[in-house]
């Protein structure tokens, strides 16, 4: 990357004396004026398409900072979201990355590294309001350091418990238990009224790793663990904690919390065993409230509640965790010019504060901002309780955005094989750590 770096300050500079030499050789001042004005534009890199047939918030939000501040200008590039992490990826390969753009969680320790990416504190701390109104933690898979180089707009939990109150109730709760062993009690209960406990479509194995484990992995081991085990100083997924949050999550399947053909059927299947009163749970991301509300008949509709996991007696890390945030987030070029900071820091702003996360809740989206005076708000019941739900949460990482690809999907097919009696808990974990050894070779 250093040559890179030399390669283009060279080419910086050749470009400035090209300048001089025009400005010196011309008598229009007004010529002057709009090389001033093409270098002062913010070069803005971005996947919202205001003219898309799906419109999203951040491109409504855009275009009102735009109309708000017709002094800010930018020389705007949208790309599609499929294409959108190749062209980042190839642009930062380059050293030739835009003012300001987005970054992925997995990429921000290799950016970091290579001198690409601008702390962004300076710019929270112009704004407390700002910088205290995200959600705790959502800005954690951006910070290294103490230094924070990503401010996501959106990133809900990848974890929630949906379960229909009077199934619930009919089993002896009359309010979602508030310890494991609790949690477990019910789930005897509902085996022995021959209901199924939870609906599990882990078919795409990837529901049993983002949505369980990736929450109660945390609830066992705390945050630090998976830092360490990400940045290769030292934990290791055959550590006694981790291994007991494999053992939890097996335990479920032991006391016949899940389907049998838990395996065989995927996320939207498992929803219609919640939606045709078979099951009295289901788990799964912040995204499946539309889907309730949309497909789910009215009786299920209005006796649905949202839970996370309830505390885990005597585990190592904070019980209000849940995984989720971790999406993608705005970023600036470490190479910026001073002078477009302030406008920078006011766009980034409009986007992601609070006056903004009312606009995602329209949208349906769960925004990293604390939304102050929901009620005011025109949601839906199901959206305005998950809402409440999460001001209590903390929000700890989702393995599989922050674990490399192929490391996620050894570990999605282990779960899988694991929860249908292939490994013990134990030997889950020793098959994960050779794998995870290998890649770290």
């Amino acid at each position: 990357m250093k040559k890179g770096f030399k390669r283009m300050t060279a080419m910086m500079l050749i470009s400035s004396l090209v300048l001089v030499a025009t400005a010196c050789g011309s008598n229009d001042a007004t010529e002057g004026t709009d090389e001033a004005k093409a270098t002062s534009k913010i070069k803005f890199m971005h996947m919202y398409d205001k003219n898309s047939s799906q419109p999203s918030h951040q491109a409504e939000l855009i275009e009102q900072f735009k109309a708000a501040n017709p002094d800010v200008t930018f020389d705007e590039e949208i790309q599609s979201h499929d294409n959108y992490e190749t062209k980042i990826k190839t642009l930062a390969a380059a050293n030739e990355l835009p003012d300001v753009f987005l970054v992925k969680p997995s990429m921000v320790s290799t950016f970091v590294e290579n001198g690409l990416l601008l702390p962004l504190n300076d710019q929270l701390d112009k704004n407390t309001a700002w910088k205290e109104g995200f959600n705790e933690g959502v800005l954690d898979p951006y910070t290294i350091d103490g230094k924070t180089y990503g401010i996501q707009m959106t990133g809900g939990p990848t974890h929630v418990i949906y379960y229909n109150k009077e199934l619930i109730a009919n089993a002896g709760f009359s309010e979602f238990p508030k310890t494991w062993t609790e949690f477990e009690t019910l789930i005897n209960k509902l085996v022995e009224q021959k209901i199924t406990p939870i609906a599990l479509g882990n078919k795409g194995k990837w529901v049993a790793n983002s949505s369980y484990m990736s929450t109660l992995g945390d609830r066992f081991t705390g945050t630090e663990w998976f830092t360490s085990l990400i940045d290769n100083k030292g934990a290791k997924f055959t550590d006694p904690e981790f291994v007991q949050a494999l053992g939890a999550l097996k335990n479920l399947v032991t006391i016949g919390a899940f389907n049998k053909d838990m395996n065989s059927i995927d996320n939207n299947q498992q929803r219609t065993l919640y939606y045709n009163g078979k099951a009295a749970m289901f788990i799964e991301g912040n995204w499946a409230v539309t889907a309730i509300e949309t497909s789910a008949p009215k009786e299920i509709i209005e006796n649905t509640a949202v839970a996370v996991f309830p505390a885990i007696e005597g585990a190592k890390g904070d019980q209000n965790s849940v995984s989720g945030g971790g999406g993608w987030a705005y970023a600036v070029n470490t190479n910026i010019d001073p002078a477009k900071l302030d406008n920078i820091q006011k766009l980034i702003q409009s986007v992601t504060d609070s006056e903004a996360a009312k606009l995602m809740l329209k949208y349906g989206d769960i925004p990293s901002s604390k939304v102050e005076n929901i009620e005011g708000i025109e949601l839906t019941p199901i959206s305005k309780d998950l809402l409440k739900l999460l001001e209590t949460t903390k929000y700890s990482p989702i393995y599989d955005t922050r674990l490399s690809p192929a490391l996620t999907e050894a570990m999605n097919t282990i779960l899988q094989e694991m929860m249908i009696d292939k490994y013990t808990p134990e030997q889950a974990a020793e098959v994960l750590q050779k794998e995870y050894d290998n890649e770290m070779k």
